[in-house]
């Protein structure tokens, strides 16, 4: 599930570069990727064992296939290479709650040397079942991310309820644009569920929103 959220940012992203007329053959955008590096016995616990991993979005693959295929290759690499200890637990950080995954986030973003990393992207798991307050149904959930330091976009993730929603933060002063990253983000993950389902033939909405 991490590397098509992460073949669908990039696909964002690759719109994004387009969209400004800048070159993107051979091109990639360097983001760095909380993970929970918490032992086994420590699940369900709070603490703030959190590191990171930095992973490289290949803007210049236009094919989603093949641009899924080399990020699913690149995150394996990763793994296996131990660059952070659990990186494997990606998403598997329900232990925490959500709004701490997200604030622990942003403090390792601004606390990690950012000169090679241009932005962030923190994935959240939530809770699969509807929540309600006061008898309402919680229809979507965004998150929030903050931006510092030289990375001026930062992605956030959360999925609830069989949806996956983005949120998406932006320095309007350096991407005043930024509608174009979650209208790609949001093409991203259609042009894949086009390609695991070509057969497919009446049209479906993915359950993905990207909200800036």
């Amino acid at each position: 599930m991490n590397d098509v959220v992460l073949a669908a940012i990039t696909r964002g992203f690759r719109d994004l570069l387009l969209g400004r007329g800048e070159p993107v053959e051979g091109r990639v955008i360097r983001t760095l990727v909380p993970v929970s590096v918490r032992a086994e016995h420590e699940r369900g616990t709070y603490n703030n064992k959190v590191s990171a991993l930095f992973a490289e979005l290949p803007v210049g693959i236009e094919d989603p296939v093949a641009r899924l295929q080399s990020m699913r290759e690149q995150m394996q690499a990763l793994k296996e290479s131990g660059q952070a200890v659990a990186a494997e637990r990606l998403t598997a950080l329900s232990g925490f709650a959500p709004s701490m995954l997200l604030a622990l986030g942003g403090r390792v973003a601004g606390r990690t040397p950012q000169r090679n990393v241009q932005t962030v992207t923190t994935n959240v798991p939530g809770p699969q079942q509807p929540l309600f307050l006061a008898g309402r149904r919680m229809l979507e959930a965004f998150p929030f991310v903050p931006i510092g330091g030289s990375a001026r976009v930062g992605i956030a993730i959360f999925s609830y309820d069989g949806g996956l929603n983005f949120g998406i933060t932006g320095d309007y002063e350096h991407a005043p644009d930024i509608e174009v990253l979650a209208s790609g983000i949001e093409a991203g993950v259609r042009e894949l569920l086009d390609a695991a389902a070509p057969a497919r033939t009446s049209p479906r909405r993915p359950p993905v929103r990207a909200r800036t």
